[in-house]
């Protein structure tokens, strides 16, 4: 024979049971720290035309300490956003030296069980590229070697400081393959565990993108592809979900899969979705713009639509 004080036991643990439930949920969220990179580079452009578009998204949990985009005290000729998490502090998704080097970091979708808490941090893994004088496929080289210590990532690493030759790259350890070197023309990554299949908002992406640069190729209307590429990122359009994607994320609900096919994430019960994009450009006169678009850490939900502009200007030092 139950009583009321069973009853009201039963329901606290009923209570207790769905918020452990929820934190567990929550963590495996946390988890997921996806970005996006397209960029196409003309190693023929005239003083009037754009050497390099880059455009760079970073979805993060929105509380997350981050700070923005700027020139960095230990390394003043190295510009970029940068991790104030503690015990990740100083790591970083995306960062330029005044030299021409860029490193962009996207980490590839794991189920959840595959995620190792005892493998090393890779958010200094661009810092490391960009800060040091290694050459950017050497470096690549040398991290292959103990790609296995880290959870899945791909680094994108380039070296513009000869505008006549640019120098390319990228590495993922979520596969066997030695780093590969990449030619001029427009690239696109996601977290997808194959290069050679990207997500369909990668695709989609990729397309949008190339459109614009052609539409827009004179540094003259420079105000106007920057304007229009920022607004391509806040697509909210969900994209269909691919083979690999649903294996990827087979630890996560088809709900979640789908809040993660658009362009701009938003997922409000974890307080997460798109928190960065960056664009930075470089003309043939070697004149670098970097913008970025920044969410404050007490965003909520995509629906609280406040942005930080930040805008850094300088020229190579090659």
């Amino acid at each position: 024979m139950f009583t009321l004080g069973d009853d009201i036991r039963n329901t606290r643990d009923i209570k207790e049971t769905h918020k452990i439930f929820v934190l567990k949920q929550f963590f495996k969220l946390f988890l997921i720290k996806m970005c996006l990179l397209v960029f196409n580079v003309n190693p023929n452009a005239s003083e009037n035309e754009f050497y390099l578009v880059l455009i760079n998204v970073r979805d993060e949990i929105y509380n997350r300490p981050t700070m923005l985009a700027s020139f960095w005290d230990k390394h003043p000729h190295i510009i970029g956003g940068m991790d104030l998490e503690p015990g990740k502090e100083g790591g970083t998704w995306l960062a330029m030296s005044e030299k021409g080097k860029i490193g962009a970091l996207l980490n590839i979708l794991q189920p959840d069980e595959e995620i190792l808490p005892n493998k090393k941090g890779r958010g200094f893994l661009a810092v490391d590229y960009v800060i040091g004088e290694k050459d950017y496929f050497k470096y690549l080289e040398d991290l292959s070697i103990e790609g296995e210590s880290y959870n899945e990532f791909l680094l994108v690493t380039m070296d513009y400081s000869s505008l006549k030759v640019p120098k390319i790259a990228c590495y993922t350890n979520s596969s066997t393959l030695p780093p590969i070197k990449l030619e001029p023309g427009t690239h696109s990554f996601g977290n997808s565990i194959q290069l050679d299949k990207p997500w369909p908002k990668v695709c989609k992406m990729k397309e949008m993108f190339s459109n614009l640069i052609k539409k827009y190729p004179s540094i003259s209307t420079k105000a106007t592809l920057v304007e229009e590429l920022f607004g391509m990122l806040h697509n909210r359009t969900r994209y269909s979900l691919d083979e690999n994607m649903k294996q990827q994320g087979k630890s996560k609900s088809l709900d979640f899969l789908n809040k993660l096919s658009a362009i701009f994430v938003d997922i409000p019960e974890a307080n997460y979705g798109s928190r960065c994009h960056t664009i930075i450009l470089i003309d043939g006169s070697g004149q670098v713009d970097y913008f970025e678009h920044s969410r404050p850490e007490q965003t909520q939900t995509a629906e609280d639509d406040q942005w930080y502009s930040n805008r850094h200007t300088f020229n190579l030092k090659v």
